[in-house]
């Protein structure tokens, strides 16, 4: 005899690993405001950790430099994930070679990729030697700062190089046979590479590219190793300066630390409510309401 589970039960089943990380974080985020309204020793109550943070230039040039390099890793990533994606999307073979190189990819730890871009960026890294070794500069100095520089060029770089991948793996998942018949219906009707990545392939592919963006952005808003490696020392990212105050040995600095990881937090979270109104109504696009 065969006991049937009700699908409402079942649905909640399912949802309860998911349900128990979303729990954990919220906890976390509950646990670190609390400490951000105490002081060092987590007594009492005082906004003062957030006072300090509004009066410290160093921490509010912080969150604007953490938006810049969430903000443009991800639109960066996502446009090239598309362009290879939309390049490759007519080749069954060209498909399966991108998928693989981009999991390949995956499998590179951050750490990794941090220390690999150091070496080959940096004034006394590969490119540097080669720049001199052709004669277009004198030295290391000569050499652009892209290690450490204000641009937090090799932050960047580092980033493009280890999310593009991901994107382009969810839009490979979400390419299905449908989307390509679509493709070639529009191609058979006279449409040209561009007006079908405008008017089929982009609209079609939208929700899993939210998603993506989504995922890519709370990772680069609130990573640490790549910032901390190859990132400025002023300003420095958000991660960068909670870890730094909270490892203080000031007990005083660890409320300021714990303000800065509701920050975090909270930024993480607006992104994430913005993600799925859009993509809720781009699926309500294409499934009528």
């Amino acid at each position: 005899m065969t006991v049937r589970t009700p699908s409402r039960t079942r649905g909640l089943l399912l949802a309860a690993p998911a349900l128990a990380v979303v729990g954990f974080a919220a906890a976390a985020l509950l646990l670190a405001a609390r400490g951000s309204l105490a002081d060092g020793l987590g007594r009492g109550w005082s906004l003062s950790a957030y006072a300090d943070l509004l009066r410290d230039p160093a921490l509010t040039g912080s969150l604007p430099l953490s938006l810049k390099i969430a903000s443009l890793s991800t639109a960066v990533s996502a446009a090239t994930a598309l362009a290879v994606v939309g390049a490759v999307s007519g080749s069954r073979r060209g498909r399966a070679a991108l998928d693989a190189a981009a999991r390949a990819t995956l499998a590179v730890p951050h750490l990794l990729a941090a220390a690999a871009f150091g070496l080959l960026l940096s004034g006394a890294g590969l490119l540097s030697r080669l720049a001199r070794a052709a004669g277009w500069t004198d030295g290391p100095a000569d050499f652009p700062a892209l290690v450490g520089g204000p641009g937090h060029t090799a932050v960047l770089l580092t980033y493009v190089w280890k999310e593009a991948p991901f994107v382009t793996v969810m839009l490979l998942a979400a390419y299905t046979p449908a989307v390509r018949d679509l493709e070639t219906a529009a191609r058979t009707l006279g449409a040209g590479r561009l007006s079908r990545l405008r008017h089929v392939t982009l609209p079609l592919l939208a929700p899993a590219l939210t998603e993506a963006c989504l995922l890519v952005f709370a990772f680069t808003f609130a990573a640490y190793e790549i910032p901390a490696l190859l990132g400025a020392t002023a300003p420095r990212a958000l991660p960068v300066e909670a870890v730094g105050l909270y490892r203080s040995v000031e007990l005083g600095d660890r409320p300021g630390a714990l303000a800065l990881a509701v920050v975090i937090g909270l930024v993480i979270a607006l992104a994430a409510t913005a993600a799925a109104v859009v993509s809720r109504r781009l699926l309500r696009a294409r499934t009528g309401p």
